[in-house]
């Protein structure tokens, strides 16, 4: 993170969920390969075979997902992808505050009129650089604001 750029990933969701893929792919083609042999007397062909694999296949990508979330700020503004879809462009101008209050999960932006935008790429599982990346982005957000006086 430099001073005028704050990036944020998962970092334990993101080993989570590719764990969780390898596992789930590696298991449906453990089973693709042994479903010929070990059937309990049912019929089972090439095709399903591959069938089974893709199966996997898309249930892993689905494990893949939690890897998305995103976090690029800079001085002009907020930039937040979910798990799913692109970003999210917020101009400073309207966030109200940052915050990460204790009762909840993800980090958040405050917009006019009480509206929360949830910045899943800080979560509270990732304790220290969660911290660093609020200390970030709340040093960007105060360089934003106009200075009262």
């Amino acid at each position: 993170m430099t001073e005028d750029v704050v990036t944020a990933r998962p970092q334990l969701l993101t080993r989570v969920g590719w764990g969780c893929a390898a596992f789930v792919f590696g298991t449906f083609v453990v089973i693709a390969l042994v479903m010929k042999h070990a059937n309990a007397g049912a019929s089972f062909g090439d095709k399903d075979q591959v069938a089974t694999a893709l199966i996997g296949l898309i249930l892993g990508g689905l494990f893949v997902m939690l890897t998305r979330p995103a976090l690029v700020a800079d001085t002009e503004a907020v930039r937040l992808r979910s798990f799913l879809g692109g970003y999210r462009v917020v101009p400073w101008e309207l966030v109200v505050r940052v915050e990460f209050p204790s009762n909840v999960r993800f980090a958040r932006l405050v917009l006019p009129g009480e509206e929360t935008l949830a910045i899943y790429a800080i979560q509270r599982l990732d304790r220290e650089y969660a911290v660093e990346a609020m200390r970030g982005l709340r040093r960007l957000h105060a360089r934003t604001r106009p200075a009262e006086g």
